[in-house]
């Protein structure tokens, strides 16, 4: 499965539902529009080269759209793991990380290490309830082996602000039942055999969990664990989903 190239050329113009405002008893609609912007910037030191690419969907018009642009640039610094914490300044962040990696060459110039950041968001669903952007990262910054990761902004429409886990998860506990069961079906674990005994769940001591990334991509609800979060990273991505059948009001549409 791959998160990491996600097309930074297309325009989300229209998500299809639409923005209710009430004026004296009346609705009022009007559509909430995204566009594409981005930030890729790249320094060498010879032939080895740092570069980090971001790209993110922006919301267009009015204050609810200043709320989510917000959110979704906290969202991108801290994927991109740069940057101070309480700033959302894409920019400082990456000269951060560019400048690290010519601290690196200069202390080691005999490396020919190449470091790279990708974040790359796009708007995965939209309700007239719920808005979800599915966030892609990867990062490699020299060792055996790359990292990634996953993750879901989840929004309430109609204001803007980020949804936590108990107001997008209705009824966590019919929810974790039926991830338990597909988690099993889609690693072939034969009934009477634990996930610890098959070798797929390295967590015994916590029980069976709700994975961190859990949002919408168009109309299915997605459970994703990501490498390292149940198991090693040879593992993999486990993606669960869910139709609208499977969970009706066990989550928030």
């Amino acid at each position: 499965m791959n998160y990491f190239f996600i097309s930074i050329f297309a325009l989300l113009m229209s998500c299809g539902p639409r923005e209710i405002y009430q004026e004296e008893g009346a609705e009022i609609l009007s559509p909430l529009i995204f566009e594409m912007d981005s930030l890729v910037r790249e320094k060498c030191v010879g032939e080895s080269c740092a570069q980090i690419r971001l790209v993110w969907p922006m919301a267009k018009g009015g204050e609810k759209a200043d709320i989510i642009n917000s959110q979704i640039r906290e969202t991108v610094k801290n994927l991109m793991q740069y940057g101070e914490k309480d700033s959302p300044d894409l920019e400082a962040g990456a000269d951060q990380f560019l400048e690290e990696f010519l601290s690196f060459r200069s202390e080691f110039p005999e490396s020919a290490q190449e470091w790279e950041i990708q974040v790359e968001g796009e708007v995965s669903y939209s309700s007239d309830q719920t808005l979800s952007i599915f966030f892609s990262q990867y990062t490699y910054l020299g060792g055996a082996h790359p990292n990634s990761m996953v993750y879901f902004l989840n929004l309430d429409y109609t204001s803007g602000k980020a949804l936590d886990s108990n107001q997008l998860v209705l009824n966590e506990k019919e929810l974790l039942k039926l991830t338990e069961q597909k988690f099993r079906e889609y690693h072939e674990v034969e009934e009477g055999i634990s996930l610890e005994e098959s070798g797929k769940f390295l967590l015994p001591e916590t029980g069976f969990f709700l994975a961190n990334a859990m949002g919408f991509q168009e109309d299915r609800f997605k459970v994703i664990y990501i490498p390292y979060e149940i198991g090693s990273y040879a593992m993999g991505y486990t993606e669960l989903e869910f139709s609208r059948e499977e969970l009706k009001e066990i989550v928030r549409w």
